[in-house]
């Protein structure tokens, strides 16, 4: 298509796309696309003759309340039914009795939060064209799940020439492939077992619950890995460059390396317009070098990285163990900042180098077994379910509960082939490849070894991916 419609192409695909889910909620997406175009133009202009805080605020709090809304409404209001999307436009589906939320709301919402606040802190002016402006916050490979791109990085590639490119589109087929192979191979056969044990966890030993979390810990991050692959190859197919949401976080060798590395977009947004505002803003009003013996800067990294983590859990979902979650992991972090200098003074006295083997061998095991402890909260229903599992684990080890022997095999050796292909990218990524070999019969046998195994021993029926319903 020439240059200047190919937005228009991209615009109706990507409605198209969302009016595959439930078509109804695409009047809510409308009106926050049309809402959000002149809400930016209006915080510009505000700036140029003011502040323009008061009107970023309104825009912000607009957006979160719709959020909310949606995300709490049964939370609040668990017996209220509401037969509210009877849809059959493009197939029938069934009264729908409790409020759901929209598909990639959760995305579109800190999408349009980063824009506003981007035009306010003037890096970037309001995009004048409502076509552009549109596929920015609805192109289709992200709406799901992200990445939450910010609108300096995606809105210039979305008026470049992108001419075919034969590599670009064999190179994104190649990742949503391996996208498909991590959800349906190895996400998708490691929910039924974590699924089997936490639905009933009363009824199963510690080192049953040690396994299931364990694996919890591969099927979330090969389901949002893979939904990432499968939305970084559609994008790349386009010529246009998203950012990856996973750098291998489970090679981390700390909590705060950990969050550098998994849902990378959301914890940068996170650090640029929620922490680090609010470490600004305790600032202000801290001025003294320490309080109860402890520096000021601790206190407000302290203040800072709670709240931060706190509405990280929320925002994941209602109820205790998302909020639990968040704190857990807002409190490793305040632990690893005020006990920095102490851990710096024990390897010193121990002679033991950051670089040392060993030592980064210890740093990632104790991280992920850190990591996995918080997952616990995450996949458990409620937090009496979780304390339960945490005194199984620790009181009642026994023999491992497995209903199949295929599936528990199929499960591990998809576990393993993830972690071989993260030490690779980890540690060899120029030494070895097998996609992009240069011996054109490795590059088919692996492409065809891995169609096999989907085909093999995929589960084509094991449900959404896992962040759809944030």
């Amino acid at each position: 298509m020439p240059n200047r419609f190919r937005w228009v192409w991209l615009v109706l695909a990507s409605i198209a796309y969302y009016l595959s889910f439930i078509p109804i909620f695409f009047a809510l997406i409308g009106v926050l696309v049309v809402g959000n175009y002149f809400g930016g133009k209006w915080i510009f202009n505000a700036h140029k003759s003011g502040s323009g805080k008061k009107e970023l605020t309104i825009v912000v709090v607009v957006n979160i309340l719709v959020l909310a809304f949606f995300k709490y409404f049964n939370f609040f209001f668990p017996t209220l039914n509401v037969d509210l999307y009877f849809v059959d436009w493009f197939y029938r589906v069934d009264p729908i009795t409790r409020m759901i939320i929209p598909v990639g709301l959760s995305y579109l919402i800190f999408t349009v939060i980063s824009y506003q606040i981007e035009i306010k802190r003037k890096n970037i002016e309001p995009e004048q064209h409502f076509g552009y402006f549109s596929l920015y916050l609805l192109f289709f490979p992200r709406i799901a799940q992200g990445p939450i791109e910010r609108p300096q990085k995606l809105l210039p590639q979305l008026r470049e020439v992108h001419n075919f490119d034969y590599d670009l589109v064999i190179s994104g087929m190649k990742l949503i492939l391996w996208g498909y192979f991590k959800k349906l191979v190895v996400a998708d056969r490691l929910a039924i077992y974590v699924n089997a044990v936490y639905n009933n966890s009363e009824h199963h030993n510690g080192t049953t619950l040690i396994v299931a979390t364990v694996f919890f810990a591969f099927q979330i991050y090969a389901d949002f890995s893979g939904y990432t692959d499968i939305a970084l190859g559609s994008a790349k197919m386009f010529g246009i460059k998203l950012t990856d949401n996973f750098n291998r976080p489970y090679f981390a060798t700390s909590i705060k390396e950990f969050w550098n590395r998994w849902h990378i977009t959301f914890s940068t947004w996170l650090r640029d317009y929620l922490f680090l505002p609010l470490a600004f803003y305790f600032s202000k009003y801290m001025k003294k070098e320490k309080y109860l013996f402890v520096t000021t800067e601790k206190w407000i990294y302290l203040f800072s990285i709670m709240i931060t983590f706190a509405i990280c859990g929320i925002w994941h979902g209602e109820g205790w163990t998302y909020l639990t979650w968040g704190l857990i992991f807002g409190f490793y972090l305040t632990y690893a900042n005020w006990t920095e200098k102490i851990s710096k003074n024990i390897r010193k006295q121990f002679h033991i180098r950051k670089t040392a083997p060993l030592y980064i061998l210890y740093k990632v095991t104790l991280t992920f077994i850190l990591v996995s402890f918080a997952w616990i909260f995450f996949r458990s229903s409620c937090l009496t379910q979780s304390t339960n599992i945490l005194y199984s684990i620790f009181t009642s080890l026994g023999s491992v509960f497995y209903e199949s022997q295929a599936n528990l095999i199929f499960s591990v050796l998809g576990i393993v082939i993830v972690i071989v292909d993260d030490i690779k990218n980890e540690y060899f990524k120029t030494k070895v490849s097998f996609f992009y070999n240069r011996y054109y019969i490795i590059r088919y046998l692996s492409i065809v070894c891995l169609i096999i195994l989907i085909m093999l021993i995929g589960v084509f029926d094991g449900g959404e991916f896992i962040y759809f319903q944030f």
